[in-house]
């Protein structure tokens, strides 16, 4: 029994029997991944001062559990819970910013805070702790993430425009295949998990838009028509 006692203090995500590099958090759980996922993804253990061997003994982080783990997670290129507050990721963006691991940080950072809405009340106070440059880039990504995603649907329909110029198809059940679509109507409300985008209330502001186009092109189908007549009256004898 007393053999078996090491091996289970192991995280069952990181015990890899052919890794030869072993962590261990203040919780005294165990860590052990290979020593190349370390040096590839950080600076602080890339260091010549230290040599991996399977018989080495463990390398203490002053981290618990939590922190420890999630940041193993994204050098590791595994899933990661969501962040759900700024304070969530502090452990894991300082132990980071220690480790020199520049991935991680930009990670954290960057692509995770897409879980959260920064106009949102409750994180005002810990914005003003992000220094100004940085903040501006992070606002920055969210506004280009909205954008590109809204580009992309608009032309989408200017595309489906010039195949079709009647926008019948615009109206029609065919617009729910579209993938654009599929991820419009399938975005939900953090908060309170109701659609963002309505289906109804986006037809019908679509339907009076077609209706109207198709009227100025009749209009200006039968201005063209009466012109050539005009035109065959005059010139013919």
């Amino acid at each position: 029994m007393a053999s078996q006692e090491p091996y289970l203090t192991y995280h069952p995500t990181f015990n890899s029997p052919d890794a030869n590099a072993i962590l261990s958090s203040l919780d005294g759980t165990l860590y052990r991944l290979p020593s190349s996922v370390l040096r590839w993804t950080t600076t602080f253990f890339a260091s010549p001062s230290f040599t991996f061997e399977p018989s080495s003994k463990p390398i203490p982080i002053h981290e618990h559990v939590a922190v420890l783990e999630r940041l193993l997670r994204i050098i590791s290129g595994l899933a990661i819970p969501p962040w759900r507050t700024f304070d969530d990721p502090e452990g894991e963006l300082s132990l980071a910013g220690t480790w020199g691991a520049r991935r991680a940080v930009d990670v954290g950072s960057v692509r995770h805070t897409l879980e959260l809405s920064l106009h949102e009340e409750q994180y005002q106070e810990r914005l003003r702790w992000i220094q100004m440059c940085a903040l501006v880039r992070l606002f920055k990504f969210h506004r280009k993430r909205r954008d590109e995603f809204r580009a992309a649907l608009v032309w989408r329909m200017f595309w489906e425009m010039d195949t079709r110029p009647s926008g019948d198809r615009l109206c029609s059940l065919e617009i729910e295949e579209w993938e654009e679509m599929e991820r419009c109507f399938g975005e939900k409300c953090a908060g309170c998990g109701r659609a963002v985008y309505e289906r109804l209330d986006l037809l019908e502001r679509l339907m009076p838009w077609v209706s109207q186009r198709n009227v100025q092109a009749y209009s200006i189908s039968s201005a063209c028509g009466d012109m050539r007549l005009r035109k065959v009256n005059i010139t013919g004898p």
